[in-house]
């Protein structure tokens, strides 16, 4: 034995070196968790998945105003193996008594928003639940997410089955497409996003109109009269407030399409008493929004954008309004519009837009006002982007941040540190026990550092776990 300790030890002869540890993290396996109640919180979700083995992370995604649970979240595991199980036990199984749909988390967006082997399907039976669906459908290839559109836990009475491959959907489209379900000859299409039915469909039909712009002595009576010269009307309407005077606008409803497309065609921009009517299609509200939304953008992509007059401004004091943020970038030059942005409720954003009549004039205000004080607080002031512009500057800085992330071991850091997780890892870190621990609560801004006017509308609010 003293004899292979010398040999061991003679010039010359190095003792085999051990392999040198890897400090960079295990893969995690993610899974998107959809339709959660909106009670459910992380803890719900630890204690629910923690069954199918150890939980890496978890985050349930909240609306960064009110706090409010989006419904949806991210679970992590350790290994492949144990997402796999947890996506084939518990997709579809109920939390707080509403069934959970569990897919694959899909870091690239652009997959699931191209839908080309996403099928919807409609004419379903109310008993068809999204469970069952997948059953029917599985058979002809792998599917990534399958859903029944509900309304208060009721069936709306379609659905949409996305597959991993679009020979998968093609093949299931032909098979089922107009056969009897529970019933019903269902129908299955391949699924078009709503502005593409719009571009290359005809216009939508509607019986139901909006009238605005009405004198307060017009009756239901007079619409009745009035719109029935162009179509048999079943219904009108005129709002009022409590005190039971007109709030000035209602709605007529047709039995026809073409009576009420004539009616509009007639009627809208004629005056009626002293005041010029506007008549048009009756929308909800998501619509309407839409629509001033894209005409907002088309105002400014010709006029603002290009040019450089738009500035965006934010961390404003919640006292500040439109004219008091007029009044504060006006010494720069002429303003053509002012706007605090604001909630439902009336509430200020914190942030806003300032118009300038020219790009010089904007440059200079740009740089005197960014970073002053202003009613106690700091401003931020950049030249304002468009949503795909600014989610394209975000992308390229995530791309750029993301490979120096990779390099920092989030499982074992320094003595003294703190993890500070990369964009896309989840802040609801386990160990591998769940014995002894802690709970505090940590909030991370979506554009902290960037250079651009990337204004977070949702903030992940995120309760960690630490030993």
């Amino acid at each position: 034995m003293a004899a292979q300790d010398d040999r061991a030890q003679a010039p010359g002869k190095q003792r085999p070196q051990s392999p040198p540890k890897c400090d960079r993290p295990p893969q995690l396996a993610s899974l998107y968790v959809g339709d959660l109640h909106p009670e459910v919180g992380e803890a719900d979700l630890v204690a629910a998945f923690s069954e199918m083995g150890d939980v890496a992370s978890v985050r349930v995604c909240r609306d960064a105003a009110s706090g409010r649970s989006l419904c949806y979240g991210y679970v992590n595991f350790f290994s492949h193996f144990l997402a796999s199980k947890a996506l084939a036990c518990l997709n579809y199984s109920k939390l707080k008594g509403k069934p959970m749909r569990i897919m694959w988390c899909q870091r690239d967006p652009s997959r699931r928003k191209a839908g080309n082997a996403n099928l919807f399907v409609k004419n379903l039976d109310p008993s068809i639940s999204s469970a069952r669906l997948q059953s029917i459908f599985c058979q002809y290839g792998n599917i990534l997410s399958c859903k029944v559109a509900e309304d208060n836990g009721s069936s709306k009475g379609f659905g949409f089955v996305q597959f991993e491959s679009e020979e998968s959907a093609m093949n299931a489209l032909r098979a089922l497409h107009d056969t009897m379900l529970e019933g019903k000859n269902i129908y299955v299409s391949k699924f078009v996003k709503k502005s593409e039915r719009t571009s290359f469909g005809e216009e939508p039909e509607f019986t139901n109109l909006y009238v605005k712009n009405l004198e307060e002595d017009i009756t239901m009576d007079h619409l009745q009269d009035k719109f029935s010269e162009y179509g048999k009307v079943s219904n009108v309407v005129i709002m009022k407030n409590i005190d039971g005077k007109s709030r000035g606008f209602g709605f007529v409803n047709f039995e026809s399409p073409q009576a009420a497309k004539k009616a509009v065609e007639a009627l809208n921009g004629t005056i009626m008493g002293s005041k010029i009517l506007f008549v048009g299609r009756a929308q909800k509200k998501a619509g309407r929004e839409q629509l001033l939304k894209d005409a907002h953008q088309v105002v400014c992509s010709s006029r603002v954008q290009k040019s450089g007059c738009n500035l965006y401004v934010k961390n404003l004091d919640l006292s500040i309004d439109d004219s008091k943020l007029q009044g504060y970038f006006s010494s720069f030059g002429t303003i053509t519009s002012a706007k605090v942005m604001r909630d439902d409720n009336g509430l200020s954003k914190g942030f806003g837009f300032v118009c300038f009549s020219n790009c010089e004039e904007a440059k200079r205000a740009l740089n005197t006002l960014n970073g002053i004080i202003f009613r106690g607080k700091p401003l931020y002031v950049a030249i304002a982007q468009q949503k795909d512009d600014r989610s394209r500057n975000l992308q390229e800085y995530r791309s750029q941040i993301q490979p120096q992330s990779q390099h920092h071991s989030y499982l074992n850091p320094l003595p003294g540190q703190r993890y500070a997780p990369p964009y896309n890892t989840p802040l609801f870190h386990l160990p591998y026990t769940l014995l002894s621990q802690s709970i505090h609560h940590q909030y991370v801004g979506a554009n902290a550092g960037l250079p651009y006017a990337t204004e977070s509308y949702r903030e992940y609010h995120s309760t960690s776990v630490m030993p």
